[in-house]
């Protein structure tokens, strides 16, 4: 698979309000950490393993709902060689915006404070895998509103999703092992990201040495830790343009020192100037890659 000069994987386009995937295989242990600009729900239909979401880490089964936010780092951990069957839920910022009423805010469904695992009653599973059913149905169908029949079944699928997690006390809970160093790692990056912390910074803050730390994190996720600084920022800084927010702004949020040091990095990863970034070309901006997990 191509990469592109930060060595993120080639890229695609989410030019759909949603789109939906339905695989399954013996996915293994091989997808590094990646996060998206756009939400994510996973059915794990069939299978077992563990599940890293934005320094959290929790342990699925078959019938659970993994819900991922907007660039939220993440990574699916399952034996290779294990079957795996899931349908995979792409879901973009303007179709919940759409849906976005005052008594009901469905993307806070995605918020990690409220736990990013559900797991439905086992009487409830076919109900919730049915649902899929219907989306991909009428996402492939010619009949009359079919397209509008589509959404509103994954506007559907999200709220009873929503219920089950308040219902229920069946909310997965994590497995954090506080001795996990990478882990702890990750999630304080993640929460020193805006500031302009170095690879040196972090081992120092840990004692650990530099080189041996960096290898660490490359083998526990699958990814260079400066490669996953660099994109977390931009991806962060992206997001924030297309909000409104100035690219200086942008830029020194997100931890850069320098803003044509963040001006080619961004060019390198979107192919556009951070000034040309505008809801007007979103659609030309260079997203994460359809990676099924």
């Amino acid at each position: 698979m191509d990469k592109d000069k930060t060595g993120v994987p080639s890229r695609g386009y989410l030019h759909e309000d949603f789109r939906l995937f339905h695989n399954t295989d013996t996915l293994g242990t091989d997808v590094g950490i990646h996060f998206h600009d756009f939400y994510k729900v996973t059915y794990v239909k069939y299978g077992a393993g563990r599940y890293m979401i934005d320094g959290r880490l929790y342990d699925v089964e078959s019938g659970d709902i993994i819900l991922v936010g907007i660039n939220v780092p993440h990574q699916p951990v399952f034996t290779a060689g294990e079957l795996y069957d899931r349908y995979t839920l792409y879901i973009s910022s303007a179709m919940l915006e759409d849906f976005d009423i005052p008594e009901c805010h469905i993307y806070d469904l995605f918020s990690s404070e409220s736990g990013n695992v559900v797991r439905p009653e086992k009487d409830e599973r076919d109900r919730f895998t049915n649902m899929l059913k219907r989306i991909e149905v009428e996402t492939v169908s010619s009949s009359y509103a079919s397209r509008l029949a589509a959404r509103l079944c994954v506007m559907s699928f999200l709220i009873e999703t929503g219920r089950c997690r308040e219902d229920s006390a069946l909310i997965v809970p994590l497995h954090l092992p506080e001795d996990d160093v990478m882990l702890n790692v990750l999630r304080y990056l993640n929460e020193k990201i805006s500031e302009n912390i170095s690879p040196t910074d972090i081992a120092s803050h840990f004692e650990m040495n530099e080189p041996e730390m960096l290898e660490s994190f490359k083998n526990a996720f699958g990814c260079p830790l400066q490669e996953y600084i660099i994109n977390r920022r931009l991806t962060r800084a992206r997001e924030m343009i297309l909000g409104g927010e100035a690219p200086a702004d942008a830029c020194y949020a997100c931890g850069y020192a320098s803003y044509p040091d963040f001006a080619k990095a961004y060019q390198d990863k979107y192919g556009a100037a951070p000034r040309l970034t505008t809801e007007e070309n979103k659609e030309h901006d260079v997203l994460s890659d359809f990676l099924i997990e």
